[in-house]
């Protein structure tokens, strides 16, 4: 994937329905950095410790209060998340080594003074090394939303698939076309109009998606004319109950392809266009981040009601009562 894509891939990786805050969690202060710190739920003279620091123990109440005094809370919640995260999902070898690849390929986009900057505006203020932690963040995030959208398919996945659903990326040659009409003076079609230099870059697409060494979505990034091209070509779900959205012959096209297949170009109002059938399954879905992206920005508290039910689910329990009742104004579908 290009390194601008890979960026966009988990630096956005989703909006947390808090005071419009980007998703993060809080990595502590530069104090913390490079030590022991245990996320545990245990009590001690009746009072929960919310973490373990260098074998010391940090209380919930005290936490929760600097915390309060630092960001209010919103900053508490935020807090929240990152220890769930940490707790209910382990980091493993694959992910250190993608963070540890993803960061570095942002190094080599990014000036080194911007990401510090997008760092520390999402909470992380341990330097540049803390973009590796980011990553890690964000795939736990990830495998959160997937397992919580799992859990709740009738109602995040099974209507947005609709009635012969596809999840569509498709790659645009825009060329002049000339409709074309049946003897009753019926839409039948369009006739492409393409000059040379779009015969040849037609030409070139083909051939690209024949490299095994290019993705779909490379090609698209690459090559198309739609402005869905700064998405790897992403249309997202079509299916007959949306099918009227989009022109009807990139419709029938894309509703007539099984699960993986690439169609040969076909002709819209708009020029050439060759469709990628992702898949129509749950899983085909739930494995797509652009699908998975829109998805939250749909609903956007499904993340916060990910959180609390996951950190119900670890025994994590909340007895602020202020804190309750913000979360419960967040939870609120909008």
């Amino acid at each position: 994937m290009d390194k601008k894509e890979l960026f966009k891939k988990y630096w956005f990786i989703g909006v947390v329905a808090i005071a419009l805050l980007v998703f993060v969690g809080i990595y502590a202060a530069d104090a913390y950095k490079n030590r022991d710190i245990v996320v545990n739920n245990k009590q001690i003279d009746g009072k929960y410790v919310a973490y373990e620091l260098d074998g010391q123990q940090v209380y919930a109440d005290d936490l929760y209060e600097s915390l309060y005094e630092a960001g209010g809370l919103s900053q508490v919640i935020v807090a929240y998340e990152r220890a769930v995260f940490d707790a209910g999902y382990e980091t493993t070898d694959d992910m250190k080594t993608y963070a540890t690849n993803s960061a570095a390929s942002i190094l080599s986009y990014y000036s080194q003074d911007y990401v510090l900057e997008s760092l520390n505006a999402m909470g992380y203020t341990g330097g540049i090394d803390d973009l590796t932690q980011y990553y890690i963040d964000a795939q736990k995030q990830e495998l959160l939303i997937k397992d919580y959208v799992t859990a709740n398919a009738d109602t995040y996945l099974k209507e947005s698939l609709g009635t012969n659903g596809r999840l569509i990326y498709h790659i645009l040659v825009k060329t002049d076309t000339e409709a074309v009409y049946d003897e009753d003076e019926n839409l039948i079609g369009y006739e492409a109009k393409p000059t040379d230099e779009q015969k040849e870059k037609l030409t070139q697409i083909q051939d690209a998606l024949q490299d095994e060494n290019m993705t779909f979505e490379y090609v698209a990034y690459t090559y198309s004319d739609d402005s869905s091209s700064s998405y790897g070509g992403y249309i997202g779900l079509i299916n007959e109950e949306n099918a009227s959205m989009y022109d009807q012959f990139f419709a029938q096209a894309a509703l007539a392809l099984d699960d993986g297949e690439v169609s040969e170009p076909i002709v819209s109002q708009f020029g050439y266009h060759i469709i990628k059938n992702v898949g129509s399954s749950y899983d085909a879905l739930l494995e797509d981040y652009y699908f998975l992206s829109e998805l939250e920005n749909n609903y956007p508290t499904m993340l916060i009601k990910a959180v609390m039910e996951k950190g119900e689910e670890l025994g994590f329990e909340i007895k602020d009562e202020a804190l309750k009742e913000q979360l419960a104004a967040q939870m609120e579908e909008n």
